[in-house]
C-alpha cells in the first residue's frame, strides 16, 4: 500500500509539472513572463549572447509568495489526484473481488474446488459454512414435511375409526327394538368416540396454526393459583380412568406475567401430557412459586422413565413417543407448541427425568 502511495505522489508531481509546461507553451511563454514581472524591478532588455533578455532587480520577498502559493497548489494537485487514483484504484479491486467470490461460490455451490487464492481462504471458509448451513436447513425442512406428512396420514387414517364406529352405533339404535339399557351403552360409546374425533380435529389444527408465528401476545398480571386451579378443574374427568390425583403447592399470591389464553393452552398440554404418561393410582404434582424475577410452575408425575436421548427430542414439532406407554401418542405437536409460546414470552420450558419421576419446569419473567 505505502509502494502505490508513492507513485500516486510522483505521478501526481509528473503531472503537477506537465500542466505548468502546458500552460507555458500553450499561453506562449505566459508563465515566464508572470515569474519576470513578479521578480523583477527595474527591468531592461539585454542582448546576452545574441539573444534578448530581460535584467532587473530580483526581488526575495515576491519569490516567497509565490512559492508558498506553488507549495500549497502543488499539494492540493497532488491530493487531490491521489484521490482520484486510489478512488478508481478501490472501485477497481472492489469489482474484481465481487466478481472473484461470486465466481468462487458459484464453484464451491457445485462441489467444485476453486483456485487457490491466499487473500480469499477465509471468504472461502466462511461461503462453505454458509452453503453448509443452506444444506442443513434444507435437510430440516424435508424431514419436517415428511414428519408432517406422516402425522396426516397417521391422523387420517385415526380419523376414520372412531367415524366408523359411530355410523355403527348409529345404525344399531336406529332400530327401536334395542333394548333401553343397551341404548344408554351404546350412547356413551358413541360420546366416546365422538369426543376422540373432537381430539383428533384439534390436532389437525395443530398442524396448521404451528407455523403462524404472528399471534400477538396480550400479556397481563395473572392470579396463579386461581388460574392453575380453572385449568385443572377441566381436567378432572380425565383422572378418572387411571384414578389419578392432582395435588397443587402454590404458594399464597403467587402471581404470573403472561398471555392468560395461550399459558392455558400451554398447561393444558403439560397437564394433559402428564395424564397421558402416568402410571395407575398415581399423584401428578403441580407446584407454583415466585423466585426473584421470575414465576415457576413445575409438573410432576411418576411413570416410565423418559431417557436423555428422548428428552432431547420430546419438543421437537411431529415428535412422537411410543404410544405404548400412553394414551395417545397425539400429532407430536402439543410440547412443541407450549415451548414455542413459552420462549415468546421471553421464557423457559425444560424437562427431566429420574426414577421414572418425569418434572416439567415452565419460567416466565415478571415483567
Amino acid at each position: 500500500m505505502k509502494n502505490k502511495k508513492r507513485n500516486y505522489y510522483i505521478i501526481a508531481f509528473i503531472t503537477f509539472i506537465l500542466v505548468l509546461v502546458f500552460i507555458d507553451l500553450y499561453l506562449e511563454g505566459s508563465v515566464a513572463e508572470f515569474f519576470v514581472r513578479t521578480l523583477l524591478e527595474d527591468t531592461e532588455e539585454v542582448i546576452f549572447a545574441g539573444v534578448p533578455r530581460i535584467r532587473g532587480t530580483f526581488r526575495w520577498d515576491r519569490l516567497k509568495d509565490i512559492l508558498i502559493f506553488v507549495a500549497v497548489g502543488g499539494f492540493l494537485t497532488l491530493e487531490f489526484t491521489i484521490y482520484i487514483f486510489t478512488k478508481n484504484a478501490r472501485n477497481h479491486e472492489r469489482l474484481r473481488v465481487i466478481e472473484e467470490i461470486g465466481n468462487r461460490v458459484r464453484v464451491l455451490s457445485s462441489s467444485g474446488r476453486p483456485a487457490d487464492t491466499k487473500d480469499l481462504k477465509l471468504i472461502d471458509m466462511e461461503i462453505q459454512t454458509i452453503l453448509k448451513e443452506i444444506e442443513n436447513v434444507k435437510k430440516e425442512k424435508e424431514i419436517e414435511i415428511q414428519k408432517k406428512n406422516d402425522v396426516v396420514t397417521y391422523l387420517a387414517h385415526d380419523l376414520k375409526t372412531p367415524l366408523t364406529s359411530i355410523i355403527g352405533y348409529l345404525n344399531i339404535l336406529e332400530d327401536s327394538r334395542v333394548p333401553q339399557e343397551v341404548q344408554a351403552d351404546y350412547l356413551q360409546k358413541v360420546l366416546d368416540k365422538a369426543y376422540h374425533l373432537e381430539e383428533l380435529t384439534n390436532q389437525f389444527f395443530d398442524i396448521t396454526r404451528f407455523n403462524l408465528q404472528e399471534i400477538p401476545l396480550h400479556r397481563t398480571e395473572i392470579d396463579g393459583g386461581f388460574f392453575l386451579e380453572q385449568i385443572t378443574e377441566e381436567l378432572y374427568p380425565l383422572l378418572n380412568p387411571k384414578n389419578l390425583k392432582f395435588q397443587s403447592d402454590i404458594e399464597q399470591n403467587f402471581k404470573i406475567y403472561a398471555d392468560g389464553n395461550l399459558l392455558a393452552r400451554v398447561l393444558n398440554n403439560l397437564l394433559k401430557n402428564a395424564i397421558s404418561y402416568s402410571d395407575k393410582d398415581t399423584v401428578i404434582k403441580i407446584l407454583g412459586k415466585e423466585e426473584q424475577d421470575q414465576s415457576v410452575i413445575k409438573i410432576t408425575n411418576l411413570g416410565s422413565m423418559i431417557s436423555e436421548k428422548e428428552l432431547e427430542l420430546i419438543f421437537e414439532k411431529f415428535y412422537r413417543r411410543d404410544s405404548s406407554r400412553g394414551q395417545s401418542s397425539g400429532s407430536g405437536l402439543g410440547l412443541a407448541i407450549a415451548k414455542e409460546i413459552i420462549e415468546r414470552h421471553n421464557g423457559r420450558l425444560k424437562a427431566e427425568s429420574v426414577d421414572g419421576e418425569t418434572t416439567f419446569t415452565l419460567i416466565l419473567p415478571k415483567s
